[in-house]
This record gives C-alpha cells, sequence and structure tokens, in this order.
C-alpha cells in the first residue's frame, strides 16, 4: 500500500537558474527543467534542526545535506561550485522564510542603529549568470584550467580564517614567550597558512595544458608541487582571477539608508548558513 500522506509532501516553492549553468559539472549531476532551472523545496523540520549543529555547520555537512534534500535535482552537491552555491542559500531561504530578510546594522556615519527588510527574491532577479572565460594562459606556454570554489573550499578557507585568529590570539597573549620567540612562532605559523592556502588553491585548477606539446596535467599532485615553485606573480594572478569566478551570480552588496541621518553606504549581505538561516 502507498503513503496516503504522499500528496501532502512539500512542493517546490520557487525555481531558479544556476550562475554556472552546469560548466563545471559532470553529465547527470545538475538535472533541469525546459528553461534551464532547478526546483527548490522549502526546509523541513529536520532540515532546520540539522542547520543549528555547530559541528555540522563548520565542516559543512550540514548544508550539504540541507541542499540535497531542498534541492534533490542536484546528485552530488558537495561538488557545487560558489556562485550556485550562494544562489541555493538564497533560494532555500526564500522558498522556508518568504521573500523578505530582516538585517540589523549601526550606521557608519552616526552609529544609529538600523533595521531594514531586504528583499531577496529581488537579489535572485538580477544574477549573472556564468559566460566568462574560466582560463588563465602564462606566457604562451601553459594554459590553466580552473573553476571557483566547492563546498570543500568554501569550508576549508572558512577553518582556515578561523585557525589563524585563534592561533595568533594564543601567541600574542601567551606571557611565557619573549617578543622573539612570539615572532618565531608566528612565523611558523603564518608558513602553514599559506600552505595551507596553496593547497585549496589548487583544487581549483582543474587540468593545465602545456600548449607547445599539447600535454594536459589533471594530477593533483603535479599541479599542487609546480603550484608551489612558481613566482609569486603568477600565484596572484591565478588566486585574483579564482576569486572572479566565485563573485559571479549574485552580487551580495546591498544599498542602506540610515533613517537618522540619511546617510547612505554599501554593505554586503552576509550568506554565511550560521546566520544567514537564523
Amino acid at each position: 500500500m502507498s503513503n496516503p500522506l504522499t500528496q501532502y509532501y512539500r512542493v517546490p516553492k520557487l525555481y531558479v537558474k544556476l550562475p554556472s549553468q552546469g560548466r563545471f559539472y559532470p553529465k547527470g549531476m545538475v538535472e533541469t527543467t525546459g528553461n534551464g532551472e532547478v526546483p527548490v523545496y522549502p526546509m523541513s523540520a529536520l532540515d532546520q534542526i540539522t542547520i543549528r549543529t555547530p559541528d555540522a555547520l563548520l565542516n559543512g555537512d550540514a548544508m550539504i545535506r540541507v541542499v540535497s534534500h531542498c534541492v534533490p535535482d542536484i546528485k552530488n552537491p558537495k561538488d557545487l561550485v560558489e556562485p550556485d552555491i550562494n544562489t541555493l542559500f538564497v533560494a532555500i531561504r526564500v522558498a522556508t522564510h518568504g521573500e523578505q530578510m530582516e538585517i540589523a546594522t549601526a550606521c557608519p556615519s552616526c552609529n544609529h542603529d538600523n533595521n531594514y527588510q531586504v528583499n531577496l527574491s529581488g537579489l535572485l532577479e538580477t544574477q549573472e549568470l556564468f559566460d566568462q572565460d574560466n582560463h588563465v594562459e602564462f606566457d604562451g606556454t601553459l594554459l590553466i584550467h580552473l573553476r571557483p570554489y566547492n563546498f570543500e573550499q568554501r569550508n576549508l578557507t572558512l577553518l582556515n580564517e578561523i585557525t589563524e585568529s585563534q592561533a595568533i590570539g594564543q601567541i600574542q597573549n601567551n606571557l611565557n614567550l619573549d617578543d622573539t620567540t612570539k615572532l618565531t612562532s608566528l612565523g611558523k605559523h603564518m608558513t602553514k597558512m599559506a600552505e595551507r592556502t596553496f593547497e585549496i588553491v589548487a583544487k581549483s585548477i582543474t587540468q593545465i595544458t602545456i600548449i607547445k606539446t599539447g600535454v594536459v596535467v589533471e594530477d593533483r599532485a603535479f599541479i599542487e608541487e609546480w603550484l608551489k615553485h612558481i613566482p609569486k606573480s603568477q600565484a596572484d594572478v591565478l588566486t585574483q582571477k579564482i576569486a572572479q569566478l566565485n563573485k559571479v551570480g549574485i552580487d551580495p552588496n546591498h544599498t542602506f539608508v540610515c533613517e537618522s541621518c540619511n546617510h547612505e553606504w554599501q554593505q554586503p549581505i552576509d550568506f554565511d548558513p550560521t546566520s544567514f538561516f537564523g
């Protein structure tokens, strides 16, 4: 006997296009409608409990499960790239809580505490779709193929920032260390952080083509080793291009006007799930 309650299950609340348009995914990972959209369901009660689990949020597991449950036509959400992640976060929040989101922020001019209602559907309507080149060429010798950060890299970056802040604080506040020891410890720590950052960046290099021979390198170890031996100027080009790819999609910047002094300023909306879905 089939479940007679099936007809009362959740239904999609809206349909959205992914900024990447599936460009970085294997065939079959994302199933779209005829006009290239995916249906988005509201969060269930279990989903909302899941996103309040600190450890699961910190390592990304919570939001991967929520995306899987709310956007079932995406078969492997952990491989989603950052522009699509942001769009789906906004869409899931709209499907669950409605179009309006209250934001409290202090005016940078007079410090007055303001409360605003931001229309999240407007963000979805104005998002940019991916149509730019995702390659970098070095001196006519190498062609580096890049993609935006995925869930794993997004979470590793967040963990890096938290770890860095905690470690620096512990070193600076340690009264048992003299200034020379503190500087040495900070130097070692910064070296480790740089290595972790390089590992994160390397994951966005899908392959490197040697232009002269046509040889394509996809081995992760080879790519990471190469990345550690290139000039800083080239590494900067790569990180800047990846940062540019990460920003495709929704523009998080929103214009606010102070209700007290009428000062106008722009401030990004934070898509961090620890606060965004609260």
